[in-house]
């Protein structure tokens, strides 16, 4: 090899050598300068951006396909008969469930209740305690009953995230595998139910037995001398028993264990008025009413509000606000505390929230028309809900509204439904053999038919794409597919 070929050869390497861009490493001792660097901490920050981009993307394609995909058919995921039903815990004392209120023309509420529009007798204020009346005594929970024996009457009613069944007989409280966590034997004639948050209280309408429950079981037992006309409970296991005699009605309270809280309110027919319907707080600590009263011969109603903490006390009958004008044309036969901030009066001409997030309502109510008739209501603790007589075409038309009395979605349907609830973000119309579900953008989710008699249909355990049907004769869990 030639001396000029081996200078062009060291020539060639020396200018391949700087060419070449030497790249960092962990055990590099040179850092790198200061412009590489930023540069390189940038396209590490476009990445990791890009990254996450990317799955927002995804998780929210994934959530609107299983939000808004339409179900055709479903799978049985089990089933359960409702013809017996055995305690899961033969040393757990039983347990009492919440009853839904006799159905009538208004409908069914968010809770499993019957929404009654009651549009006899009026209400108002009063306080004192009838000789003959007895406050409630306080008697020991009865011993768990294998079974709740078969009637006529068969209710299933929301209870938490999961299912109780009631009778004249007895109730089960059911999970949402299908398992009883506790079961109550009873007699009653007219059971009706009334559930807040995780206590439920199920009375004997015309009777004199209410039992209060939590979702472990029955904690008391109230018994009173004239009889329940109506009944509520909060949150916490206070319970209030309204109870009548010929000239007025009476409102006594009691602890979750059953015994008397020594509180009352006396409301004189001729005077103070008639209480259609009344509503705990979740802390029982307030009690809201719809009163209906005459007034210069003409029936007139208002809403009333009741405290029962240390602030009651220094106020005339523990009375601290009504609210008359807001109502005198109107006619509430429903009144609950959607949750502890707002309350919802359904009347015949629409819907009233009233903001209770201090101790005094706020005054500046927010009214929600309803041209239509209403057919039925149901709310949960964010929505409250009508279905009217549609003038679009459909039959039907289902309102939705948030707390603050904005409309939420409006959907209009042709299906002879005989129940309707709100459960979580899915909204759930249903008869004996079928039922449709909507999201809360109205999109229908699915249109099924069913090969048994159905009371009741709620979200399921997988609660995206599941369903529970409960019926007299069998209760399943169904998946949607």
């Amino acid at each position: 090899m030639s001396d000029m070929q081996s200078m062009d050869r060291e020539k060639k390497k020396r200018q391949l050598r700087q060419n070449i861009v030497q790249m960092p490493d962990n055990g590099s001792e040179e850092p790198m300068d200061g412009g590489r660097l930023a540069k390189y901490k940038r396209k590490k920050r476009i990445i990791a951006a890009a990254a996450v981009c990317f799955l927002a993307a995804l998780g929210f394609t994934g959530y609107r396909y299983m939000n808004e995909y339409e179900y055709t058919g479903y799978s049985v995921q089990w089933e359960r008969s409702m013809r017996y039903t055995e305690n899961s815990g033969a040393d757990k004392k039983t347990q009492v469930a919440e009853t839904s209120a006799a159905a009538d023309s208004a409908g069914t509420d968010g809770a499993g209740e019957t929404a009654s529009a009651e549009n006899s007798g009026s209400s108002g204020a009063g306080s004192g305690t009838p000789d003959e009346t007895a406050s409630a005594e306080t008697s020991a929970p009865a011993e768990a009953s294998k079974t709740v024996g078969d009637s006529s009457f068969v209710k299933f009613a929301m209870f938490g995230d999961n299912v109780i069944k009631y009778t004249k007989d007895g109730a089960s409280y059911i999970d949402a595998s299908g398992k009883t966590i506790w079961t109550q034997s009873y007699e009653m004639k007219t059971p009706i139910i009334n559930i807040n948050g995780d206590y439920a209280v199920i009375a004997d309408q015309q009777g004199n037995e209410m039992y209060i429950c939590s979702k472990e079981g029955c904690t008391g037992t109230a018994k009173t001398q004239l009889p329940i006309t109506k009944a509520a409970v909060s949150a916490r296991g206070v319970a209030a028993a309204v109870v009548e005699d010929s000239t007025a009605s009476y409102i006594f309270y009691f602890k979750k264990d059953g015994e008397s809280l020594g509180i009352n309110i006396k409301m004189l027919l001729s005077g103070d008025g008639y209480p259609v319907d009344i509503a705990l707080s979740p802390d029982g600590k307030q009690i809201v009413m719809s009163v209906m009263y005459m007034k210069n011969g003409a029936l007139k109603n208002k809403v009333a509000f009741y405290d029962f903490s240390e602030i009651g006390k220094n106020v005339n009958n523990r009375f601290i606000a009504a609210f008359e004008e807001e109502f005198d044309d109107k006619m509430v036969g429903r009144i609950r505390y959607l949750n502890d901030q707002t309350v919802c009066a359904f009347s015949d001409k629409g819907l009233t929230f009233i903001s209770v997030k201090n101790v005094i309502p706020d005054t500046n109510v927010t009214f929600v028309p309803v041209d239509e008739e209403i057919q039925s209501i149901c709310y949960s603790d964010k929505y409250a809900a009508v279905v009217v007589d549609s003038t679009s075409g459909s039959p039907y038309r289902l309102d939705v509204y948030n707390t603050d009395g904005k409309k939420v979605t409006s959907i209009d349907f042709d299906y002879a439904y005989t129940g309707v609830l709100i459960d979580g973000d899915r909204l759930i119309l249903y008869n004996e053999e079928s039922c449709r579900e909507y999201n809360l953008d109205g999109h229908e989710r699915f249109n099924g038919q069913f090969d048994f008699p159905v009371s009741l249909v709620r979200a399921g355990k997988n609660r995206t794409n599941s369903l529970i049907t409960a019926g007299s004769e069998v209760m399943k869990e169904i998946k949607l597919r």
